[in-house]
């Protein structure tokens, strides 16, 4: 028989030098510890390099899989990377900078005081952070707004006057890596705690995180709200005494809404995913119970106070007592 079975040739797989030089950077690394010298900078600083890991391998997928060439290439680059990073871990504790870098974010504190004066109104913007929150009355007839804050990072608090009105921004700006080392061996502790002057007329925009916040007005003079509900629980208790128009986006997380029993409230909702849960007092006035809708409380329209509030739900329940 002339027929001739030609049979496939076996494929060869280019080695791939990623792991062994991964493996060998991380044994230099724990050996180094061992003898005594990568202190807790040196580690904290590796801890925040952590994407090169994923740069290597990248390289690793793009070139060194495919020819022998591609192989020197990429493990040429991997060790320059590997090796780059060794030496910022080694020397991490006598350069001032790199010190600075991987130098772990401390929980600071600060008491804040702002006096009433002849301030008759306020507008407060408030970007709460990632941590508990609490927004209430004040007791201090002379200031206008108080707060005991922890935070990490840096504090924004500006205030302007002009005809007796305020304008009060206060926010906290705090970068924080992923996957950053003291996130896996403590929580992220502190809180929020605010006050503002009950006889103020105040224009609240507020943005909470994922945190647990709660926002006790029940004793404020509101003209306005805007709330922008993060992915943390919020519990809002509106004025007893005050006539406004509020918005209201809610995130993913469970936003509770308490009315005083003599206010009048009512909501245009645009629903999201997340379900809707109405105290027996209100009443569906247009649209359907199961989407968009109007709602309304009994003897809305003769309520001595009146609250309107227009909901984007978003993906977290609401309910409203």
């Amino acid at each position: 028989m002339n027929e001739q079975l030609h049979m496939p040739y076996p494929q060869r797989h280019t080695p791939s030098l990623f792991w062994p030089i991964i493996l060998i950077a991380g044994g230099s690394v724990l050996l180094l510890s061992n003898l005594g010298y990568l202190p807790t900078p040196s580690w904290n600083l590796l801890w925040k390099l952590w994407p090169v890991f994923l740069i290597a391998l990248g390289i690793d997928v793009m070139i060194g899989r495919r020819t022998i060439l591609g192989v020197v290439i990429s493990s040429i680059l991997m060790l320059i990377l590997v090796g780059g990073v060794l030496i910022l871990v080694f020397f991490a504790h006598q350069i001032p900078a790199l010190t600075n870098l991987a130098r772990q974010p401390e929980l600071q504190h600060e008491e804040l005081h702002y006096p009433l004066d002849d301030i008759a109104a306020a507008t407060v913007q408030i970007a709460w952070p990632s941590n508990t929150g609490k927004l209430t009355a004040s007791t201090e007839e002379d200031q206008l707004l108080t707060g005991a804050l922890d935070y990490y990072g840096s504090l924004h608090f500006e205030t302007r006057v002009a005809n007796h009105t305020a304008a009060i921004e206060l926010a906290n700006s705090y970068a924080r890596p992923i996957f950053e080392l003291n996130s896996f061996t403590a929580p992220y502790a502190g809180q929020w705690e605010l006050a503002l002057h009950p006889a103020v007329e105040l224009a609240l925009d507020m943005e909470t995180g994922s945190g647990s916040t709660t926002l006790d007005l029940r004793k404020l003079q509101l003209t306005a709200l805007a709330l922008d509900a993060g992915s943390g629980p919020v519990e809002l208790r509106l004025p007893a005494a005050s006539t406004f128009s509020g918005l209201i986006n809610g995130g993913s997380g469970y936003l509770v809404i308490t009315l005083p029993e003599k206010v009048g409230l009512r909501i245009e909702l645009d629903s999201g995913s997340g379900s809707f849960r109405p105290a027996e007092r209100f009443r569906l006035v247009a649209g359907t119970r199961t989407a968009d809708g109007s709602w309304e409380t009994e003897h809305y329209d003769s309520a001595d106070y009146q609250i309107e509030l227009e909901i984007d739900q978003g993906s977290g329940s609401i309910s409203v007592n």
